[in-house]
């Protein structure tokens, strides 16, 4: 019981701490898939059960990280390919990544890669905003200028 409850603690930090979907299928994948293991034949199914659930949930995750990707080719290609030539993201960008159904960390992530700093005027605050970008990316763009 202890060692599911390790795995349990173990896989809500690893999620909390996953920036892409890939990441998260992973590691949902693994701990569902050492639970699995471990209840049908012990610590030696865990390890199997874990390798097997990252590597499926990985490559489930990946394919939805595509289909953000074609979503956005289609309704920004320019995003897109600022973001290929991992140039900065204009306030447009980030209002077309949210409004893609991008998520925030994805969005925070690659500001945080490119070291993108924005100086934010209040017009363009409330432009996010009523946008429907989500408080948490404002924040963190409003945070780049300080």
């Amino acid at each position: 019981m202890k060692k599911i409850y390790l795995i349990i603690c173990f896989l809500g930090f690893v999620l909390v701490g996953c920036e892409s979907k890939t990441g998260t299928g992973a590691a949902v994948g693994a701990g569902v898939g050492a639970g699995v293991g471990y209840a049908i034949s012990g610590g030696t199914g865990a390890i199997v059960g874990g390798a097997v659930g990252a590597a499926s949930g990985a490559a489930i995750g990946a394919t939805l990280d595509e289909q953000d990707r074609k979503i956005m080719e289609k309704t920004s290609p320019r995003t897109v390919d600022r973001m290929d030539r991992k140039e900065p993201l204009t306030i447009n960008d980030v209002i077309k990544l949210s409004q893609g159904g991008v998520n925030d960390d994805t969005i925070i992530q690659y500001i945080k890669e490119t070291r993108t700093t924005y100086n934010l005027s209040q017009a363009q605050v409330n432009r996010l905003q009523e946008a429907g970008v989500s408080q948490r990316v404002v924040n963190y763009m409003i945070d780049t200028g300080k």
